[in-house]
């Protein structure tokens, strides 16, 4: 009995850490390539920011952060700044997961909007589905009078394990 015990609890052991092996050989696999303009990485952290060219007489730039809070919930926050007040400032963020070589939307934050201001933000935690790639691709708006200027920015890829 004692013999079966040890036994059990040797093989319990390999197939737990042949488990855990196999889940990060996954993210090894893809680590360090580039899909969409974002590089896959294993950090807990990743931030895209909206280039300077973008930047226009009253949108100044926009940024989406990405971070992983443990047991699968990343942290889903962007911002838009402005040069000046607008009428209208809005963010808008969609978590993508890696699906066979293609950045798919999970879901979406509803868009924030701020009035007669210079700045919006939105953030939201979100429980995902581990052994995936995901990153945020976020939209950026600042509206004056009849003008609307808008751009895009856009994380690299965050592993989550299983």
């Amino acid at each position: 009995m004692k013999t079966l015990k040890k036994l059990v609890m040797m093989l319990t052991l390999l197939v737990c850490t042949l488990g855990s092996f196999l889940s990060v050989q996954a993210a090894d696999d893809q680590l360090g390539m580039i899909v969409d303009g974002s590089v896959l990485t294993d950090k807990s952290e990743v931030t895209g920011n909206t280039l300077s060219l973008a930047r226009g007489t009253y949108l100044a730039y926009g940024s989406a952060t990405l971070t992983d809070k443990g047991s699968k919930v990343l942290n889903v926050s962007g911002f838009t700044s402005c040069n000046q007040t607008c009428n209208q400032v809005k963010v808008t963020l969609h978590l993508q997961r890696l699906v066979k070589g293609t950045w798919t939307t999970v879901t979406t934050l509803d868009t924030k909007t701020a009035y007669n201001t210079n700045y919006v933000s939105n953030s939201k935690n979100v429980t995902v589905t581990g052994g995936y790639y995901y990153r945020i691709a976020g939209s950026h708006v600042a509206v004056k009078g009849k003008v609307t200027e808008s751009t895009s920015s856009a994380t690299d890829g965050m592993w989550v394990s299983k």
